[in-house]
């Protein structure tokens, strides 16, 4: 098995995950995500802020000295950055305080990263296939299908997260899911598996789980129904009150019902009645191509 890490830069958080990665097997040895809202304000004004920058960066050179010296590294961002008219020169600011270079993903890059991931750390759960991976971030929500195996079919990104969502207020997510959702059902997919921030939280929520933990959210199987129900009751709840909840991250207490929302639109889009959570997405997707 060899140690690799890999830095996910997203709309609203920075994750970092070392492992030990081998064939059939993700072992992760570090874990971390801090909330750095990067996205904040890039919906209207094309440009990364640049306090969220700073706040960025501050984050990533904390977590870049925690890879072992000699790992494989790679470091990506998502829809904030690609979406900014700045994204380069915040790749060069990256690369100048960190020394790794900043891959920006495409949407369609993202997707099969995260389907990637989510296929790899399901493979022992033995679904039907072909399977649907869901991935709902801060800027974007990707939905992308292949088999169990990790062979890609198909699918794309749309131009909705829960931080976008957030900034322009409630609004018809609909009209811009169903394209990369169509593209998705002309494949027939047979399950669907969500990952990502919102997924997981939801996963842990639902299970009421008073520590978030990766083994109980991986393969979790969740209702549309219970989904639903998390949903609306999440939207009940004062700011306040959702800071409460024990495994909710700080810091998506105010996004998490805007990716709950968005989440529920693409269950019923696809015409499903349940869908598996794992905590297997991009990260995972990114250190299997570095092994």
């Amino acid at each position: 098995m060899s140690v690799v890490a890999a830095i996910d830069v997203g709309t609203n958080s920075v994750r970092l995950l070392v492992a030990k990665v081998s064939q059939d097997k993700v072992e992760p040895l570090a874990r971390e995500v801090q909330v750095t809202r990067l996205g904040q304000g890039v919906d209207e004004r094309r440009r990364l802020d640049s306090v969220a920058i700073d706040r960025t960066l501050s984050i990533l050179t904390k977590f870049t000295a925690l890879i072992p010296q000699g790992a494989p590294a790679s470091i990506m961002a998502t829809s904030a950055v690609r979406d900014a008219e700045n994204g380069k020169e915040f790749a060069q600011l990256v690369k100048d305080r960190t020394g790794l270079t900043l891959q920006i993903l495409s949407g369609l890059e993202e997707a099969e990263l995260s389907f990637r991931g989510a296929a790899f750390s399901l493979q022992d759960a033995h679904l039907s296939d072909p399977i649907t991976v869901v991935d709902i971030g801060g800027g974007s929500t990707e939905i992308y299908t292949g088999t169990s195996t990790g062979e890609l079919l198909g699918g794309g990104s749309a131009q909705i997260g829960a931080v976008r969502l957030l900034e322009r207020g409630r609004s018809d997510v609909v009209p811009i899911l169903r394209p990369v959702v169509q593209k998705n059902l002309e494949l027939c997919p047979q399950t669907l598996v969500a990952v990502g921030g919102t997924a997981t939280s939801l996963a842990a929520i639902i299970q009421d789980l008073q520590t978030y933990n990766d083994e109980k959210v991986t393969g979790f199987s969740c209702s549309l129904d219970k989904l639903r129900k998390c949903s609306e009751k999440l939207g009940r709840l004062s700011l306040e009150e959702r800071r409460q909840i024990p495994s909710l991250q700080a810091g998506r207490e105010d996004v998490i019902v805007y990716g709950a929302a968005i989440l529920v639109q693409v269950v019923e889009l696809m015409g499903f009645s349940k869908f598996y959570t794992t905590s297997g997405d991009l990260l995972y997707g990114s250190l299997m191509s570095l092994s």
